[in-house]
């Protein structure tokens, strides 16, 4: 997004006037932004708010995909909202030791959440082989992810 420029990022976006909640709101958007019909992913619960720099709550929903990783790294498709897709392992993400913060000093103190993801450690969709900073609010989503699950 012009707004988010080489941020890594969830599908996700707005609440439309007749949907009554974040999965609703999440299925549509998976649909919209990776071709994929919503039959293919598994509604399995709401993670906890994450405040952005700008104090806006994003509702994160996490979902299950029923298909496998490849078959939706092959079939998807971006409608202009992404330019790259990756899928990154757990096995990975849970080692703390790999994740580093830093102090947001502004509307609020808090931590903000970094994760360096290197050129070869994940499936991309293209050719992208590029090293990537996972940071953010994305960042915070999946600590919280891994803290909850996981119990890391």
């Amino acid at each position: 997004m012009p707004t988010h420029g080489g941020q890594i990022a969830f599908v996700g976006g707005h609440k439309n006037n007749h949907e009554t909640n974040p999965w609703e709101v999440a299925a549509r958007e998976f649909e919209e932004e990776t071709e994929h019909t919503q039959e293919n992913i598994e509604f399995i619960g709401y993670l906890p708010a994450v405040m952005t720099a700008r104090l806006l709550p994003i509702i994160p929903v996490v979902a299950r995909l029923k298909i496998s990783t490849d078959q939706f790294m092959q079939e998807v498709k971006s409608n202009g909202e992404w330019d790259h897709i990756l899928a990154y392992p757990w096995a990975e993400l849970i080692q703390e030791k790999k994740w580093e913060f830093a102090w947001r000093n502004g509307y609020t103190r808090g931590p903000i959440m970094f994760y360096p993801i290197h050129s070869g450690s994940y499936l991309p969709h293209d050719n992208n082989q590029r090293d990537h900073l996972l940071w953010g609010a994305t960042a915070a989503m999946i600590w919280d992810f891994l803290r909850l699950y996981f119990k890391t």
